[in-house]
């Protein structure tokens, strides 16, 4: 395990036990705004998006001056519409099934279809959560690939060993993540079921699939990529998205309605101080990024790599 890897682990734990040790002493959740009919935050959502907007132009801007090579741009966008299709997925097929969507007002007011397991087919997500999805991706991404090249460039690994990577080399099975996704997702089950909240009816559906998306490229591909992650690169994308998705979801969003979560769906470990925020928020964004990370050093390298020496080995 690099060193830097785990100065990131306690980076983390170091942010988390203090957190955890304040938000405890909340024993009475903040209150949602009901009141929605008075329109408190008139197109909200829709303004928000400038959270990743404003970052994605500033750091497209400067990283499109340095001298980015053109597979690294390739593997850049390929990644984010990879990524960006998967977020849509998940509004399409299981959003209505984790997520509500109440503050109608706080939206430009266009939807599309999603499915639910219970009513079918509507026409009621906002059109925002596209935005959503596809500029976090991009600003998890910018904020990486600028952090690797430019504020610790220093750190950025030598990319000649990609093109010597063998195509069977790229999909390694990596025994600890499966192991970690298996009990982490063990132990969020035993809490929905039994720990001390009163949601333990349904089926902790969202945490699942969170744990899916952050543990399987880890699992296909975590080998094949960790030599070529810079890890202080990655800490930075990391508090970025983290920092601005607590201060968009807790602060405002949840607080006022731009959407909320299906409790049956939920683990049932809610954060009172973030009006009873679904821990597995703040967990979305570290497996978003580890997960965008593994992927896009993964194409990287597949792009990177000198498939014609490949085809005349035996």
């Amino acid at each position: 395990m690099p060193a830097d890897f785990k100065v990131l682990v306690w980076m983390i734990v170091v942010l988390v036990i203090p957190f955890a040790l304040t938000l405890m002493t909340v024993t009475q959740p903040r209150s949602l705004v009901t009141d929605l009919a008075a329109n408190p935050t008139p197109r909200g959502y829709t303004w928000s998006l400038t959270l990743f907007i404003v970052p994605v132009l500033v750091l497209a801007s400067w990283v499109s001056l340095g001298k980015q090579k053109p597979v690294q741009k390739k593997a850049f966008w390929i990644t984010a519409v990879l990524l960006a299709s998967g977020g849509v997925f998940l509004d399409v097929f299981f959003g209505l099934t984790f997520f509500t969507f109440v503050n109608h007002d706080a939206t430009l007011g266009f939807t599309f279809w999603g499915w639910s397991f219970s009513h079918g087919w509507q026409k009621v997500i906002p059109i925002e959560e596209l935005g959503f999805y596809f500029f976090g991706i991009v600003a998890v991404l910018l904020a990486y690939v600028w952090g690797d090249e430019f504020w610790f460039g220093a750190y950025n690994l030598d990319d000649a060993p990609r093109r010597e990577t063998k195509f069977r080399q790229i999909f390694s099975f990596h025994f600890g993540s499966a192991i970690f996704g298996v009990i982490i997702f063990a132990l969020g089950w035993l809490y929905k079921k039994f720990g001390a909240h009163p949601w333990h009816e349904g089926f902790p559906g969202y945490f699942l699939f969170l744990t899916s998306v952050a543990i399987t490229p880890s699992i296909l591909f975590f080998p094949a990529a960790n030599p070529y992650i810079n890890w202080r690169a990655f800490s930075l994308a990391f508090l970025f998205m983290l920092l601005v998705s607590l201060f968009w979801e807790a602060t405002i969003a949840v607080p006022y309605q731009w959407w909320g979560f299906q409790p049956r769906q939920m683990l049932g470990l809610m954060i009172n101080g973030f009006s009873g925020l679904p821990v597995e928020e703040p967990i979305l964004w570290l497996g978003v990024t580890w997960a965008t990370v593994i992927v896009y050093e993964i194409i990287y390298t597949l792009l990177h790599m000198d498939w014609s020496q490949l085809k005349a080995s035996p």
